[in-house]
């Protein structure tokens, strides 16, 4: 029987996701950037308080957004470990598509 070993994401890693999130990318878009499967990125947007985001309104994610991007430095450390530093906090609104390469572009 295969014993399966249970790995935590790291903060940073929470946190990039979920700013992906709100901005409005996909799960796929955010596991090619941030190196995990799409089923990884699912789970921590499902336990994270942002998994309704079809239910948002743009002024809610705008201001959940707000939220994260005002805890974003601990100690003048950004908590996504810099990975965001070139992207533009601000939302895609709903029902607007954005192509995957442009963000990998930006974190490349």
């Amino acid at each position: 029987m295969k014993k399966s070993v249970r790995k935590r994401h790291g903060e940073h890693v929470k946190y990039t996701v979920c700013v992906l999130w709100l901005i409005g990318y996909t799960e796929r878009t955010i596991a090619k950037v941030v190196s995990l499967r799409t089923k990884q990125v699912a789970g921590i947007v499902g336990r994270s308080e942002y998994a309704g985001r079809a239910t948002m309104t743009d002024a809610i994610r705008t201001e959940k957004l707000k939220e994260l991007v005002s805890i974003r430095m601990e100690d003048g450390v950004p908590l996504d470990a810099g990975l965001l530093d070139r992207v533009e906090f601000k939302i895609i609104p709903l029902g607007t598509a954005r192509a995957a390469s442009p963000l990998r572009r930006l974190m490349g």
